[in-house]
């Protein structure tokens, strides 16, 4: 008798320990599961936040394209004169209202309701001319103009914000004949 009640008690202690390694095999798997899933998130944040910073350049962009005069360019706000512009890009100071500017953009929150919005600041960076050598012209086309207007040269720097907190910043050059 006493080598059954042996036997009944292996069994029960042999079935314990399968059961306490399949639950850690099992809690292991789910781990994996959730880092799998916060690394498709933040991925996809950070594809958001670029998303938004990119359609901050192009209506950065569009905003220069109906400029007739750089007036309203200076060492303050948000359009910024040559030489003026925030140094650091990093910092908080650069994307608070005094230095830059919130649009919404043309894309929605997880919700579906909620706007996304970038900020954005322009600053002047010179004037790019034409430099051509006559030297260098093919005269057998008949087309020897070598005047070009003056292109004034628009630095657009750009944050995006995605729905978890991931933040892009882009920096772009723009050229406009003025």
């Amino acid at each position: 008798m006493k080598s059954v009640n042996r036997q009944r008690g292996a069994v029960l202690i042999v079935s314990l320990v399968l059961l306490l390694v399949l639950t850690m095999i099992g809690i292991a798997g789910a781990r994996g599961v959730m880092m799998g899933e916060r690394m498709t998130f933040a991925s996809r944040d950070a594809k958001i936040a670029l998303e938004v910073a990119e359609s901050m350049a192009r209506q950065g962009e569009a905003y220069i394209d109906g400029l007739s005069d750089i007036s309203g360019f200076g060492t303050t706000g948000w359009l910024r004169s040559e030489g003026d512009g925030p140094d650091d890009l990093f910092a908080d100071a650069t994307w608070t209202d005094t230095n830059s500017e919130e649009w919404d953009v043309g894309m929605k929150g997880a919700d579906g309701n909620t706007k996304l919005k970038g900020r954005i600041f322009i600053e002047l960076a010179g004037l790019a001319s034409d430099d051509s050598n006559a030297a260098d012209v093919d005269l057998s086309t008949g087309n020897t103009g070598l005047e070009f207007d003056d292109t004034r040269v628009f630095k657009i720097v750009t944050r995006g914000t995605g729905i978890g907190g991931t933040e892009r910043i882009i920096v772009t050059l723009y050229g406009k004949a003025m």
